[in-house]
């Protein structure tokens, strides 16, 4: 009879775990991930991480010492069906247009330059970074601290207009 509160307690945090885990899940694929992206009329970016510090969170700076933090960032972003990824900058009026597409051989999707001929500065996401409300894109590039290697994670909430 002792037993009965803490088996019942463990069993609830439990079925609360699974549902909770079963409610958020990552898309599967990039088709999934693609559908997801482009469902939403508008993204927001929630957080910025450089080399995996936390640089930028809710519209805020987060001081960190040898740490590049960046002034110009895209705080709001779109996927549309056509292919084309539109970034509005903080404080700018005019939009920036990129192209994303579906990448068969790494199964991710990638954002780039509108310019095919351009290569580097692509931003990666995988399908396990993208849920219903947010998603995560990744690059790496050494234009912000040469000869070192700066990896850089951006991260997007659903935002419904």
């Amino acid at each position: 009879m002792s037993f009965r509160f803490p088996i019942l307690s463990l069993a609830l945090l439990l079925f609360s775990v699974v549902v909770f885990t079963a409610c958020r899940q990552a898309a599967d694929s990039p088709d999934e991930a693609k559908s997801r992206l482009t469902s939403a009329p508008q993204w927001t970016l929630s957080e910025i991480y450089v080399n995996d510090a936390l640089t930028f969170k809710d519209g805020k700076k987060m001081e960190s010492f040898g740490t590049i933090t960046f002034d110009r960032y895209m705080e709001k972003v779109q996927f549309r069906e056509d292919g084309t990824f539109v970034g509005h900058f903080k404080g700018e009026a005019d939009p920036m247009a990129l192209r994303w597409k579906v990448d068969p051989a790494s199964q991710t999707i990638q954002v780039g330059a509108a310019d095919t001929t351009t290569t580097g500065g692509t931003w990666t996401i995988a399908p396990v970074n993208v849920y219903e409300d947010s998603f995560e894109m990744k690059t790496e590039s050494n234009a912000y601290d040469y000869p070192q290697l700066t990896r850089i994670a951006l991260k997007f909430n659903r935002e419904e207009k």
